[in-house]
């Protein structure tokens, strides 16, 4: 998603005024100054007046007095001269006042929920929608953001992990927007060009017309708050609005979620801070607290890969609503594939008894093995009791590899450390791999326990084809002439090979140096430079211990999970102190995934300045692992399988492309199997000769059983890749099928699973209490979704109950030079002018 338009500080200069100030006044700065001056003044005016008094004793009072105005206004137009008079002209600022929409895009805003009993479905069309769709039916058709912006500026935010800002807009400029995708002008062709410029400067296109400008702005928006996180955090997100909003301005805050809080601090925490900014929160309940009476397959877990024969392990995860203490019958089956191959059969059943609203029951089935090579599809389905609401989320099918082969590994090492040790061991005792190891330092007879101990690199191309993955443990390239660089690369890019690299502090240095090793560092999912760019420590290693800062990308990879879910992993990963060391690289590259970072203990900074521990990307058709050191041994000090875990799953994550190769035309690579509901599918087709033209179509099909073609675009780095993507959006089954146009019909396809988070899962109820509890804390009001279908009138009276906190301030221009001008030259003709009458009337009446 494209970075959110800055929260600006925005002024309108609709009044312009000008005023006549004296500087000499405004210069003063003690008190006495200007009472001095008046006491002065006035003291030479009551002398004149005295003198003119005496002198005109022997003539008519009216002509004494006449010399003596005279007199004055001359020292009146000097005392002007002194004042120093300038006129400025000062420019009315309008801060208007903001009004911040908090949009809940966590994954439990996907739920479809049931209308109430006491309401008829036919007259509540919101009930068919799900939450967010209901949220975004209240933004726009129920008229939310049209009436709070007549009077306000509107935030627009989304929130659910974090919280982020997706757009400003003016007063009175959603209405226009909404109504036809074209802003009327009554948004000052300023605040107009900036914002367009904003977006024009993400989407490369500096020439956005207004209607494309509003057009773009809306698509922007709308994808901003699609569900896609994974926990929901109500008071943080007020936290972060309050920290970041103009203060002053922020009048109040609607939030359109469920309430359903399940991380970072408590929402009724952050109260304190909203009265004392005079905030109101008027929260508007999407949701539920009465959820259809249901059973779902929630998840099911399988190896992506067995041997034929081999028992293994299949997971399946039930939740329900209303059945608690239910028994009802799973049944895990074979069933056929798409393209028609495996049978229909049922492997096992069992009966299980429901667990409370919300929470997950697990059920277990030890499949004694496939008989035979190739792909299966498994299924689990549940027989619902005849009380289930849904009958489409009874059943899911995962596919599963069973391969008759082992993963050929090639262990390459600059010297023998403990992270080569661990790893050649866990490899040997894996009946999974078969390892072949390549010591560079080691001398020539020396024992290595292994399959084949390799003296030099392999030679040609078919001899590195027979491997499936390397991993490379602070190698030293520079003993790599260049023909075995470019063999290593085109084995990764072309035979969808995996690489698993990792960093050390004794070669890495040296051959970076080297300029012959291009080929190598363009494999590298980070961006490295040459020999000013050293590890991040010393030789010795830090004292302390650097933990590990996982993204959510790193959160969400099941090949890093050290335990059955994602939260039980980032408990387990809790425990591990960290690292001592990591190469000093903050930056990846282009289409790269960062998945952890190393943070010393005390470092300050945004995370994206910490080094990089681990990262991946695609190389071609092949996968690409980096790791910032070779000390994921440390993990034996809390658990020595915990080592053993992770390198299985690394390997089989990088080999994943060569080992579950389709057809030798066209391979489908995704990051991973399995995805939140909401994230983005990214999703890579590789030619491996080259020729893209050879992709007739794409089809996504949804776990509804929508489908929808997948716009590809040519990947513009590497030749003969498809670029796609789309939002898994529904929990299930997603099917993405490409077909060849080659004349061979033959059709690619490949598996992603949608699921809701485990946090979201167990609270999928409106939590009707906090929000109500916040309303009524700052004053605000809290209006409930639940069979309530809200049209214009209802935004109306909303926007009514918003206290309007727009503020006018003046700012003052330069002074008017040609002004002072004028005025100095009026004071001197009036001066000389009144002293020369003076002076005349006083020779006329004989006067000294």
């Amino acid at each position: 998603m494209p970075a959110p338009f800055p929260i600006l500080l925005s002024a309108a200069t609709d009044v312009v005024r000008s005023r006549i100030t004296s500087a000499r006044i405004d210069s003063f700065s003690q008190w006495w100054e200007l009472p001095a001056v008046v006491i002065a003044v006035v003291a030479i005016l009551a002398l004149v007046f005295w003198i003119y008094r005496r002198d005109s004793v022997e003539l008519s009072r009216s002509a004494g007095i006449g010399l003596a105005l005279l007199r004055g206004s001359a020292l009146g137009c000097l005392v002007a001269a002194y004042l120093d008079f300038e006129r400025t002209t000062e420019h009315e600022l309008v801060f208007p006042s903001r009004v911040a929409v908090l949009v809940d895009s966590s994954a439990s805003m996907t739920i479809e929920d049931e209308p109430p009993e006491n309401v008829d479905s036919v007259s509540l069309p919101a009930s068919r929608m799900n939450r967010s769709e209901h949220a975004i039916n209240v933004l726009e058709s129920g008229g939310l953001l049209e009436e709070i912006s007549k009077t306000h500026e509107v935030s627009l935010w989304r929130f659910d992990a974090d919280a982020q800002s997706l757009a400003v807009f003016p007063i009175d400029s959603f209405a226009s927007t909404l109504s036809d995708g074209v802003n009327n002008g009554e948004q000052s062709p300023d605040a107009f060009l900036k914002d367009r410029d904003e977006l024009s400067e993400h989407n490369g296109d500096s020439s956005l017309s207004q209607s494309e400008f509003a057009r773009q702005q809306t698509a922007r928006w709308r994808d901003g708050i699609m569900p896609r996180g994974s926990e929901t955090r109500i008071g943080e997100a007020l936290k972060t609005v309050v920290d970041q909003e103009p203060p002053g301005l922020l009048a109040a805050v609607v939030v359109l979620s469920d309430g359903a809080n399940n991380a970072g601090i408590d929402p009724r925490a952050t109260v304190s801070s909203l009265v004392a900014q005079g905030v109101r929160v008027f929260p508007l309940g999407i949701g539920s607290q009465r959820l259809p009476v249901n059973v779902r397959v929630a998840d099911l877990l399988v190896p992506a890969r067995v041997f034929p024969g081999d028992r293994f392990a299949a997971t399946g995860q039930l939740q329900a609503q209303g059945l608690e203490g239910s028994s009802v019958q799973v049944e895990l089956a074979e069933v056929p594939s798409d393209d028609g191959s495996g049978t229909q059969r049922v492997i096992d059943q069992t009966f299980v008894t429901l667990a409370a609203d919300g929470q997950v029951t697990s059920v277990r089935f030890d499949v004694p093995g496939m008989p035979s090579p190739g792909r299966r599809m498994l299924s689990l389905r549940v027989v619902p009791p005849p009380s289930d609401r849904s009958e489409s989320d009874n059943q899911q099918a995962v596919e599963i590899e069973v391969v008759d082969r082992v993963t050929q590994v090639l262990l390459l090492a600059g010297g023998p450390g403990r992270e080569y040790q661990f790893m050649r061991n866990v490899l040997m005792r894996d009946d999974s791999f078969a390892v072949d190891v390549l010591l560079q330092t080691a001398v020539s007879g020396a024992s290595q326990d292994a399959r084949r101990i390799l003296q030099e690199f392999p030679a040609t191309a078919k001899e590195i084809s027979e491997y499936d993955a390397i991993v490379a443990i602070d190698p030293d390239f520079r003993k790599f002439d260049p023909a075995a660089m470019a063999r290593l690369a085109q084995w990764v890019e072309k035979e969808s090979g995996g690489l698993l690299l990792m960093a050390g502090n004794v070669f890495m240095d040296a051959w970076l140096a080297d300029p012959t090793t291009a080929s190598i560092r363009n494999l590298y999912p980070i961006e490295l430079r040459r020999r000013v760019q050293l590890v991040v420590d010393e030789p010795a290693g830090f004292d302390e211990p650097m933990p590990l800062e996982f993204s959510r990308d790193g959160q969400d990879a099941e090949f890093l999970w050290l335990a059955s879910s994602a939260i039980a992993s980032q408990t387990v990963w809790s425990e591990f102190p960290g690292v001592y060391s990591c190469f000093d690289a903050v930056r990846a590259k282009p289409g790269a995934t960062v998945y952890a970072r190393a943070k010393r203990l005390g470092a300050t900074g945004a995370p994206d300045t910490l080094p990089i521990y681990c990262a991946g990307q695609f190389y071609g058709s092949g996968s690409v692992f980096y790791v910032g050191s070779g000390e994921t041994w440390r993990l034996r000090s809390v658990d020595e399988t915990l080592y053993e875990r992770l390198s299985t799953q690394l390997l089989r994550h990088v080999s994943q492309g060569r080992l579950l190769r389709g057809s030798r035309r066209a391979s489908v690579l995704i990051e991973r199997d399995r995805y939140v509901v909401g994230s983005n599918v990214v999703v890579r087709i590789v030619m491996p000769e080259g020729d893209t033209a050879k992709i007739t179509t794409c089809r996504v099909v949804s776990p509804d059983g929508t489908t929808a073609p997948m716009p590809l675009s040519i990947d513009p780095v590497r030749s003969g890749i498809l670029l796609g993507g789309f939002a898994a959006n529904l929990q299930g089954t997603w099917r993405i099928d490409v077909t060849l146009g080659d004349g061979s019909g033959e059709i690619i396809t490949r598996r992603v699973q949608a699921r809701l988070p485990d946090r979201e899962l167990e609270r999928p109820k409106l939590d009707r209490s906090l929000l109500e509890q916040i309303s009524a804390a700052t004053g605000g009001e809290s209006t409930m979704l639940d069979g309530v279908v809200w049209d214009r009138d209802d935004s109306v009276a909303l926007a009514l109950k918003i206290p309007d906190r727009s503020r006018r301030e003046y700012e003052a221009g330069a002074p008017d030079s040609s002004f002072k001008e004028r005025l100095n030259s009026i004071l001197l003709a009036c001066g000389t002018g009144l002293l020369c009458f003076e002076w005349i009337l006083r020779r006329l009446m004989r006067l000294a």
